[in-house]
């Protein structure tokens, strides 16, 4: 198992990437690229669940830890996720600590949540490492809460307390939409949304992460954001084909 050190969640700034075509391929390249942890996207993202696993296997290849974005708060989506040997999940519109403390409770096996226990699983090498993975996946398995809405920087504080979660991370364009300013990440209400789940998260100990854009990056990492994605395989596609016509065209 690749997880997320925690001793770099509070220290540093840990780089990541989306990855959202579905596609292996794309998962090999960007987790052995030198990123600290590759999304894989099952929100919006053009893959199924039956293509999580050959996605998985991929992410092998680099030292980058994989990180799941699931549809929702659902335990048996959860459950199956971290038996195919995620190191964390990302949950979309957590607006609430009870949200919040929900996903934990999916997480975690028991004392600390509910999680289904299984034995010959993926994230346990089958069964032949059972033991250890059992011993340290409730403190290495790393709960990210996405923040898109006002009411869930309202409740940045409470989401942050909750024992168990680890980063809040704005979803930006959920939450420009949201605050009636599409697609606009530099309005001064964005801003001091963004400010808020910061400062939440210092008070609190927890990490504030964001999917950020490369004129934003110096921004974000000085107001505190450090669990930071910039990009996605797409988009890397597009630009590559984009730059490569405008060279022969010219």
């Amino acid at each position: 198992m690749k997880w997320i050190d925690r001793a770099r969640l509070q220290s540093d700034v840990l780089a990541g990437t989306f990855l959202n075509l579905g596609s292996a391929t794309s998962v090999e390249i960007a987790a052995s690229t030198g990123f600290d942890w590759v999304l894989i996207d099952l929100e919006h993202g053009s893959g199924s669940f039956s293509d999580l696993r050959s996605q998985l296997l991929a992410a092998a290849a680099g030292q980058a830890a994989p990180i799941v974005r699931i549809p929702s708060v659902d335990a048996d989506i959860v459950k199956f996720v971290m038996d195919s040997g995620a190191a964390g999940i990302m949950f979309p519109y957590v607006s609430s600590a009870e949200d919040a403390a929900r996903a934990v409770d999916f997480m975690k096996y028991p004392p600390d949540g509910n999680r289904g226990v299984a034995g010959i699983i993926r994230a346990t090498d089958f069964g032949r490492n059972w033991a250890k993975y059992f011993a340290e996946a409730n403190a290495r398995s790393l709960v990210i809460v996405q923040i898109e809405t006002p009411e869930a920087v309202d409740a940045a504080d409470e989401i942050a307390a909750v024992p168990g979660v680890d980063v809040l991370f704005v979803g930006p364009l959920d939450l420009s939409v949201n605050l009636g300013a599409p697609n606009n990440f530099t309005t001064p209400k964005f801003n001091e949304c963004l400010s808020r789940v910061a400062a939440a998260c210092r008070r609190l100990d927890k990490t504030a992460g964001i999917l950020s854009r490369p004129e934003l990056v110096r921004q974000h990492r000085d107001m505190g954001l450090s669990f930071l994605a910039l990009g996605s395989d797409t988009g890397a596609i597009i630009s590559g084909m984009q730059q490569n016509l405008k060279a022969i065209r010219e």
